[in-house]
């Protein structure tokens, strides 16, 4: 998903990523049109890694109802994430006077400035929103939610699997109201098992949380919360387990989406 950040782009660029189904001239297609392109662009100025917009009014009706019950009817989803090279944006910190208590990592700050951000821009619309935040940990529906994309999998960790970037990432939804084109037209959809075979996520699983029958959360957050599990990197900075995203092969998928 990676974006030559400072290449130019035409007018006739841009028009040609409009796929036909989104061409009308009634005035409704062009709000679409013209708020889609206020958001894709606020996304490229602003370097976001991982962006793409669900067009949940196209989905199965399978996969559309993954999107009920978070307070809005929602017309889109909006993905936006940060890619992870350093396991160590995972670290939960907490604020001295806090008594311990958990705040959250790095890795999941920035991806929550993204959807706020983001979540203001809409709301300013005057459309409505929902935020459901990123999880650190194994999220089947969340995953199967950001599959929708067409952009990643759901790998057999239950993460979503992001193109080449594989499980190393922090993404969240954003779901509006709002009418908006979807896909993001920087990259190709993926079409193949990512996994591929690959058992990497379930044989690092230090506690058999993850097994060929699925994802024990319960299991998993045991393990995680057990602090003879966990390194202390300072004082208010400690690092639990995330070894099924970081056994993740980045290499073999780009390899194998060659």
């Amino acid at each position: 998903m990676k974006k030559k950040w400072g290449e130019p782009r035409s007018r006739q660029d841009v028009e040609a990523q409009i796929p036909e189904s989104y061409l009308a001239k009634d005035p409704e297609a062009q709000e679409r049109r013209k708020l889609s392109f206020l958001l894709q662009e606020s996304a490229f100025s602003e370097h976001i890694p991982i962006f793409c917009i669900i067009d949940i009014d196209l989905l199965p009706a399978e996969e559309k109802a993954l999107f009920d019950g978070y307070g809005i009817e929602p017309h889109a989803a909006i993905l936006l994430g940060q890619t992870i090279a350093e396991p160590f944006l995972f670290a939960e910190q907490a604020a001295p006077g806090n008594r311990g208590d958990r705040i959250s990592s790095c890795a999941e700050l920035i991806t929550l400035g993204y959807l706020m951000g983001f979540r203001e821009k809409i709301e300013f619309q005057g459309y409505k929103t929902a935020l459901i935040p990123p999880s650190p940990l194994p999220d089947a529906k969340l995953s199967h939610m950001m599959a929708a994309s067409r952009k990643g999998v759901v790998g057999r960790s239950q993460r979503f699997l992001a193109g080449e970037y594989g499980a190393w990432h922090t993404i969240g939804l954003l779901l509006t109201d709002a009418p908006l084109m979807g896909g993001d037209y920087r990259y190709p959809d993926v079409t193949c098992d990512l996994c591929d075979g690959c058992r990497a996520c379930l044989d690092a699983c230090p506690c058999g949380a993850l097994t060929d029958d699925g994802y024990d959360a319960d299991r998993c957050h045991g393990y995680r919360n057990n602090p003879d599990n966990q390194e202390h990197a300072s004082t208010h900075t400690v690092m639990k387990c995330m070894r099924c995203m970081t056994a993740c092969d980045k290499k073999r998928i780009k390899e194998l989406l060659k």
